[in-house]
């Protein structure tokens, strides 16, 4: 059998849920496929490198012309056999990369884009070079359907979902830090609560509801912090919002971080406040590390989630129904700790990155 070389583009510099799942497809692919990387630049470029991924820089985020050159350019010298595009302007820039050579692409969809409601320029244009690719995948059923819903112009046949995975493999090999020794990086002694927050800081991640919810639980929960790690657009908004608050003693920016199982270790509880979601790795991270996880009520999560058995999913999403769920996770330990011990039990069974990777091998042989 001859090794397909598999080019894998993102739009992005950072690590996040799906730049990770590019990471543990590339580090888990059997010997008949090589994978190459494209991505915006650092601090990405070298998180692949480190993992002995050969990696190319090129920003297709703004699609212009002579990023769209560069990927051509890997195309050609490195002899692709199939694009893997990430998301909607990498996956267009990949085809215009490999058009010529025909190429084949893949289009992973990782969350459900707001754009697709409504009547903006993205929408069509995504429409026009959806029909080309020849598949598309979506990181859960919902947003599989979400998707159908809203491009009734899409053949339903070429588009279909691949729940993320947890890749056991990497985590396994992984030492965390001592759980005590990086709290005392925080000041937070060894007796105090903490829930936690690791994901982008952007206005659909909704941590500005979390916050609100925590200012409401601060005295009940007297010896508790929230831990915030991440970075984004809406950082200055939020500490602005803990400032309003008064509670800066009580809530921690940690910022961006790399070593993500250090930090989501410290957490007594985990908490997804989205607006909207696909199926986000740092739930299937939380999990796996047994940590008891608080989510509202996004599409993604309604299929993983199983009310009070591996977690507490809100069937609203206010700042009153996230303040009670928090304040009972807190207070009820024996319930938290047998939410963790499920959802770590259902994630090795259900989300395995063994799995994931079999039935993706599948679709690259096909192609």
């Amino acid at each position: 059998m001859k090794v397909k070389k598999i080019l894998h583009i993102v739009a992005t510099n950072k690590l996040s849920g799906a730049e990770k799942v590019v990471s543990d497809i590339c580090t888990n692919l059997d010997n008949n496929y090589t994978p190459i990387v494209i991505c915006a630049g650092d601090p990405l470029r070298k998180y692949y490198e480190e993992k002995g991924i050969k990696v190319y820089c090129a920003d297709i985020s703004g699609l212009k012309l002579s990023e769209i050159k560069k990927i051509k350019k890997v195309v050609e010298s490195e002899q692709i056999d199939i694009i893997h595009g990430h998301d909607v302007k990498a996956s267009i820039g990949g085809y215009l990369a490999g058009r010529s050579r025909g190429i084949p692409v893949v289009s992973h969809m990782h969350t459900p884009y707001e754009w697709m409601k409504g009547r903006g320029p993205l929408k069509y244009i995504d429409r026009f070079f959806r029909r080309k690719y020849a598949l598309s995948i979506a990181c859960s059923k919902e947003v599989k359907n979400y998707y159908l819903e809203h491009n009734n112009s899409v053949d339903a046949e070429k588009v279909i979902y691949m729940d993320n995975s947890f890749n056991f493999n990497e985590f396994n090999k992984y030492k965390i830090a001592d759980k005590d020794e990086f709290k005392s990086k925080f000041n937070i002694k060894d007796s105090i609560y903490v829930f936690g927050f690791l994901g982008r800081l952007l206005e659909i991640k909704g941590a500005d509801l979390m916050i609100e919810a925590f200012n409401e639980i601060k005295n009940k929960a007297a010896d508790s912090v929230l831990l915030i790690v991440g970075d984004g657009e809406e950082r200055k908004r939020l500490e602005n919002l803990v400032k309003q608050f008064n509670i800066e003693d009580r809530v921690i920016f940690a910022g961006y971080q790399k070593n993500v199982y250090d930090y989501m270790n410290v957490f007594d509880c985990f908490i997804l406040p989205s607006v909207r979601e696909g199926l986000p790795m740092a739930v299937l991270e939380a999990m796996a590390m047994k940590k008891p996880v608080i989510s509202t009520p996004v599409s993604g999560l309604k299929n993983l989630i199983t009310q009070e058995y591996n977690g507490l999913i809100l069937d609203e999403r206010t700042k009153k129904k996230l303040a009670d769920a928090m304040l009972r996770m807190y207070s009820d330990k024996d319930m938290a700790d047998k939410i963790a011990e499920n959802a770590y039990s259902y994630i090795l069974d259900k989300y395995n990155i063994n799995k994931y990777m079999q039935q993706l091998q599948e679709i690259y042989n096909k192609i």
